[in-house]
């Protein structure tokens, strides 16, 4: 989690707090309600009487996409913009891969742009997919898509949304 990212909640967010539909656990709930569009992660992580706990939190709510990253602290609109989606892949793929997604962590950390990014997607999708956490594989596609990194459902690929995804 980047402490100087402010987080927004997305429509499924809103859902869940005005309908409790996704019956969040008590905790989870009250993260989600205090997340502004406005606070950084930082300030919101202070509010709780378990700052590593709510960063898990805020971390969890952004991989089920209840949250999303409203605006960067700071300047730097393109370099913040990929490190938000970096943090997104990573907390994704450690939300549905566990200890797994460590082998991929320092690929995406490495990553230097979306193009970059679009070609890890793809292996993290496959990976997703063949442990069988195909919902999971679909939320990472629609904020991947957030971000940029994917235009179509499935086909990760920034410059070219209508490139296949591998063969000849």
């Amino acid at each position: 989690m980047d402490p100087d990212v402010v987080y927004t909640k997305t429509a499924r967010g809103l859902d869940e707090i005005k309908w409790r539909r996704h019956k969040l656990p008590a905790r989870l709930r009250a993260l989600l309600i205090t997340i502004d569009g406005k606070a950084t992660a930082a300030a919101l992580v202070r509010r709780f009487s378990s700052p590593a706990q709510a960063a898990a939190g805020i971390s969890g709510l952004l991989a089920c996409g209840f949250i999303e990253v409203a605006a960067p602290a700071g300047g730097g609109a393109s370099a913040d913009a990929l490190r938000a989606a970096k943090q997104f892949m990573l907390n994704s793929m450690l939300a549905t891969l566990g200890p797994d997604a460590d082998y991929f962590a320092a690929s995406i950390d490495s990553a230097r742009s979306r193009e970059e990014l679009s070609g890890l997607a793809s292996e993290l999708l496959d990976v997703a997919h063949a442990k069988g956490h195909g919902s999971a594989a679909d939320a990472f596609i629609a904020g991947l898509r957030d971000f940029g990194i994917v235009h179509s459902a499935d086909r990760p690929s920034p410059s070219e949304p209508s490139a296949p995804t591998g063969g000849s």
